[in-house]
Order: C-alpha cells, then sequence, then structure tokens
C-alpha cells in the first residue's frame, strides 16, 4: 500500500473513530472517578482517553488492512 494512501486512510479513520469514541465516552461516569470540583481534570483525562484510542483504532485497523494487502499482492 501507498505510503500516501496509507496515511490519508488513517487521518479519515482517526476522524471517523474521534467521533465515535467522543458520543461513547459520554456515557463513562467520570465524576465517580475524581473528587467534586476538579472538572479541569476530568475533561483533561476525557480528551485525552478518546485521542488515545481513537489513535489506537485507526492504527490497529490500517495495520490490519496493510497487511492484508500485502498478503494478497
Amino acid at each position: 500500500m501507498d505510503i500516501v494512501t496509507k496515511n490519508i486512510l488513517e487521518l479519515f479513520l482517526f476522524f471517523i473513530s474521534f467521533l465515535f469514541f467522543l458520543k461513547q465516552f459520554n456515557a463513562f461516569r467520570y465524576q465517580e472517578l475524581f473528587k467534586k470540583g476538579h472538572t479541569k481534570e476530568i475533561q483533561a483525562i476525557f480528551i485525552a482517553a478518546v485521542f488515545i484510542f481513537s489513535y489506537l483504532f485507526a492504527h490497529a485497523l490500517v495495520a490490519v488492512l496493510d497487511m492484508s494487502v500485502s498478503i494478497f499482492i
């Protein structure tokens, strides 16, 4: 797979999965993990977790697709 195509695909999947994980992580109750009044910490953990999970998901999916393409071509 071409490196430019791979990077574009991974970036596209990152943004799609970011929206998906943003929606899914809203269902978690972060307030129970932190003390009252620590909203900045909750927001920072929330955004960091969404970024991390989105990146890992997109990178793993592109790696699997890259391996599949290299096997069949």
